[in-house]
């Protein structure tokens, strides 16, 4: 889920539907390490400092240097640089778009909820 909104924030950003992220942002692998973390904070978080800072590290890498987060983050703060943006401004651009955005919500929960099989539905 991750991924895939990474994707669809990264195509929404540059408003570009062919960016595709690396395989390996939020991969099975790096979901494999955060489920092993999970486990090992758990059930004994002193024993593992070692193992955790590894994974912490792997993660962190993963995040900058597979996911290009930053300069996701670095387009935005130049835009907002260059066209001086705002606490207000973003606000009415929200009020003025606030319909487009429930359409869009509305449509994705419409998408999601007929591509539920029926047997998976529990009433």
């Amino acid at each position: 889920m991750s991924h895939h909104f990474l994707t669809g924030i990264s195509r929404g950003m540059y408003n570009n539907n062919s960016i595709i992220l690396n395989k390996d942002c939020f991969g099975e692998r790096y979901i494999t390490k955060i489920n092993e973390f999970a486990a090992m904070v758990t059930s004994d978080w002193k024993k593992h400092l070692v193992l955790e800072a590894a994974i912490t590290y792997q993660l962190y890498y993963m995040w900058s240097d597979k996911c290009v987060i930053d300069s996701t983050i670095n387009d935005v703060y130049k835009f907002c640089w260059n066209n001086g943006c705002t606490a207000s401004s973003f606000w009415e651009n929200s009020q003025l778009n606030f319909l487009y955005m429930t359409r869009a919500m509305i449509d994705a929960a419409i998408v999601w909820f007929e591509g539920v099989p029926e047997n998976k539905q529990t009433e």
